[in-house]
């Protein structure tokens, strides 16, 4: 991939799927912003992309917030000059069918949304500004197999939410040069994952999907990179599910 040292933006960068995001992306020869909550975990991945010669900075940010958004975007700027892909993976994790809307607690799901919908909404409104001036940008936001399930639930339905938000900024912002699309992962084995999901539902899941195996970050960077490259430039408001095929058996 040519990038010419091109400057990507990784939130929920501090472990997990988004360290390995940002990894991606690092060796693949962008410049990597990586933004989490945690200092300690942002450290981790910067010295993991350092290690591999790569270049990388922290910022911690809140992408709930639209103050921490915009000065997080004014940061990148200031350090890097610009940025040509952000990858919104950050979200809060619940399993996709174990909480019911019933009797869910409104402040938890009220919580829900305001990371995994209004963060995504309030980052892209942020960074939206630089590649509209450059007209240049792929965004990629962090779906998940949920939204396709039926299980119910916050999480399922902030996911359901955001490929809805995809295809508004798709349509929005493809004049401008700026594509954006999603990648819907099925369960992947995680740090979130392996604490909320219990291992009989993780083994349930794992032997249901025409592939079985235990998904992993490394699953999705293929995805994310073709997003990120040119040779995504006429694909956008798309959702790329890499579940190992658990939607099409249920």
């Amino acid at each position: 991939m040519n990038t010419e040292q091109r400057v990507a933006v990784v939130t929920g960068a501090g472990r997990g799927i988004g360290r390995e995001y940002a990894l991606a992306l690092a060796r693949a020869g962008f410049a990597v912003a990586v933004a989490d909550l945690s200092r300690a975990g942002l450290l981790e991945t910067v010295g993991l992309i350092e290690k591999e010669q790569g270049r990388a900075a922290a910022f911690v940010a809140d992408v709930s917030d639209q103050a921490s958004m915009q000065q997080l975007a004014a940061d990148v700027r200031s350090e890097f000059g610009t940025a040509h892909v952000l990858v919104n993976n950050a979200a809060l994790y619940h399993s996709i069918r174990l909480d019911s809307q019933l009797d869910v607690d409104i402040e938890y799901w009220r919580k829900m949304f305001a990371v995994n919908v209004e963060g995504v909404l309030l980052c892209t409104q942020a960074f939206a500004p630089t590649m509209i001036g450059q007209h240049y940008g792929r965004i990629i936001n962090q779906a998940s197999v949920g939204a396709y399930l039926g299980g119910g639930g916050a999480y399922a339905v902030s996911k359901v939410a955001l490929l809805g938000i995809t295809q508004g900024f798709a349509r929005e912002l493809g004049k401008h040069g700026i594509t954006v699309n999603a990648i819907a992962p099925g369960l992947v084995f995680t740090e979130a994952t392996l604490a909320t999901v219990p291992d009989a539902a993780r083994d349930a899941m794992v032997n249901r999907a025409a592939i079985p195996i235990q998904g992993q970050p490394r699953d999705l960077t293929s995805a994310l990179l073709f997003f990120a490259s040119e040779e995504s430039r006429w694909v956008t408001g798309q959702t790329l599910i890499v579940d190992g095929g658990i939607s099409t058996r249920l």
